[in-house]
């Protein structure tokens, strides 16, 4: 009994939280933006992320499940596992214009 409550112990103690994160090198614009969601039937489904405000693109994308979110995995048998999402969103580049430019091999209509 006390073996297997040892390898219990050694489990939990052992697991990692789910996070992903994506840098994209660009400078910084304003402070984060941080969203929640879920992800659905054991991971199958996934909360969209969307920067629509992000006219640049992204700085850096994080996704992590909050501490939390292991008592709702647990108590949902896996349905549901909560999920946040945190981004910053880019600067223009100084070497890009605000207009985009249409490159000379389009033909104007």
């Amino acid at each position: 009994m006390l073996r297997v409550m040892a390898c219990g112990m050694l489990v939990v103690g052992l697991s990692g939280c789910f996070r992903t994160s994506v840098r994209t090198g660009a400078p910084r614009d304003g402070s984060p933006v941080t969203r929640t969601g879920a992800s659905l039937f054991f991971g199958l489904t996934m909360p969209p992320v969307t920067a629509s405000e992000c006219r640049h693109g992204v700085s850096r994308v994080d996704v992590f499940s909050p501490w939390w979110g292991a008592l709702v995995t647990v108590a949902t048998v896996g349905l549901v596992m909560p999920l946040r999402t945190e981004y910053v969103c880019a600067e223009m580049p100084q070497s890009v214009s605000a207009e985009p430019q249409v490159p000379a091999s389009i033909a104007p209509l």
